[in-house]
């Protein structure tokens, strides 16, 4: 499918990073951009897949891609994605409205 390539230098980002991601990333992960109803690729909206811990009570289980969602906006990588759980859930690192309690991703300071 092509890339929708609006956005400037976060799409061009974007791409880099699916492209350094698509050569190297963890076993059993999943992370792609979604697709637009022409099929293609919306560079600003990730589905992702996280597989379940070895000795964890989720062995075995992939946190599917209609799961979670990473949605980034024009000026990435200078503010942080939004991760969205599909249903809702809590997470202690990540707010109901999607930003990741991370005091590195702070967009405040």
């Amino acid at each position: 499918a092509a890339i929708q390539m609006s956005g400037g230098i976060a799409a061009g980002r974007l791409a880099e990073e699916r492209k350094a991601w698509r050569k190297n990333h963890p076993f059993g992960f999943i992370a792609k951009p979604s697709s637009n109803p022409d099929g293609t690729r919306n560079l600003f909206n990730w589905e992702c897949a996280i597989p379940g811990k070895k000795g964890t009570i989720w062995e075995g289980g992939l946190y599917k891609a209609s799961f979670i969602r990473m949605q980034f906006k024009d000026d990435y990588p200078s503010t942080p994605p939004k991760c969205k759980f599909d249903p809702p859930l809590f997470h202690p690192n990540v707010y109901p409205s999607g930003t990741v309690c991370l005091s590195l991703l702070d967009e405040n300071k």
